[in-house]
């Protein structure tokens, strides 16, 4: 029982979200600091938002789900979770994020635009569940849920700075990749069966015969994405921007290899031609890896202890594949 709800919240992907509010908590660093163990509820109350996403898009998006073989595992697909079990548990989840808010209560006016902003993001979240697959471009919903969720960490400290702002955009860039590409390339196949209107099937991707079909169009997306997002991660150094920031030569240089590998794995992703599920995930927790190390690198000009968060992702990726799935690279309820 317990393992159908682990594997329903989207365990191997917990930990990208659970940093999100810690990052932008992290990123307010030379204004103001949190405790370790604040620092952990935050983490806390970014993995109860995951969970409360992702169980409510499995919820609305069970019919496209159950016509793809390879995701007869998740939980209310083969019938081990009921709609109205998993109902109770996003819920569930959403209430708790709020209960634990009071953590970093200290005047009614600062406490009110934390949990402000954090509804926000629960709402954004919520719009893209219903929604995804009914409009193209929903994604820019779950992408703001997680820039909202970036600034409810910063707020916790006081009023977001510039650097917060732009780690939250950096976290809504990558989170769009990997929903408008990522995603899209992963659920093609049934996502075109089941008439779901995504950008990826309105710009023409498509599964033909078990061949992948990705336009110009759709692969041009996915670059410019992580072309924002790389220009983001580099505007910080810029002394006019963010005087906090110190230019390191070996962050610089470290940027410059996940970006470089960064865009060698979404080349590689992109050029998979036949559709094959353990491949394409495999393909996509690399991308993600590198991804999402490079915003901690980043923040390390404020404390290099931060450089740490890095690791949260991917141990948190590894061992719960390993726990769930025996396997590394490849959850199978991705």
């Amino acid at each position: 029982m317990i393992r159908n709800y682990l594997e329903i919240s989207r365990l191997f992907n917990m930990g990208l979200t659970g940093v999100a509010p810690v990052l932008g908590a992290l990123s307010m660093f030379s204004i103001g600091s949190l405790s370790l163990p604040q620092l952990f509820v935050l983490f806390v109350i970014g993995c109860f938002s995951h969970t409360y996403g992702f169980v409510l898009n499995d919820i609305f998006d069970i019919r496209l789900d159950q016509l793809s073989k390879d995701l007869a595992m998740r939980p209310l697909v083969n019938g081990s979770i009921t709609r109205r079990n998993a109902t109770f548990f996003a819920f569930a989840c959403l209430i708790l994020s709020f209960i634990l808010t009071i953590f970093f209560y200290t005047k009614l006016n600062a406490y009110l635009i934390i949990v402000f902003v954090l509804m926000v993001a629960f709402v954004f979240a919520t719009v893209y569940d219903v929604l995804s697959k009914k409009y193209p471009g929903m994604d820019l919903f779950v992408a703001g849920a997680v820039f909202f969720l970036i600034l409810f960490g910063a707020s916790t400290v006081g009023r977001p700075s510039v650097l917060s702002w732009i780690v939250a955009l950096i976290g809504g860039l990558q989170v769009l990749f990997m929903n408008m590409i990522n995603g899209a390339i992963k659920d093609i196949d049934h996502d075109k069966d089941g008439r779901a209107h995504t950008v990826a099937i309105w710009l023409g991707a498509k599964v033909h015969a078990g061949i992948i079909a990705l336009p110009l169009s759709f692969k041009s997306t996915g670059y410019l994405i992580e072309i924002g997002r790389m220009l983001l991660i580099f505007i910080p150094f810029t002394p006019f921007v963010t005087p906090s920031l110190s230019l390191s030569l070996w962050q610089i240089a470290l940027l410059v290899i996940f970006e470089v590998l960064i865009f060698v794995s979404i080349y590689k992703l992109y050029s998979i031609k036949t559709f094959d599920r353990a491949r394409i995930r495999k393909g996509i927790g690399i991308i993600v890896i590198f991804m999402y190390a490079t915003t901690p690198i980043m923040l390390s000009s404020l404390n290099i202890f931060i450089i740490l968060v890095a690791l949260v992702p991917p141990l948190w990726f590894f061992f719960s594949n390993l726990a769930l799935h025996k396997t590394i690279f490849e959850p199978k309820t991705m």
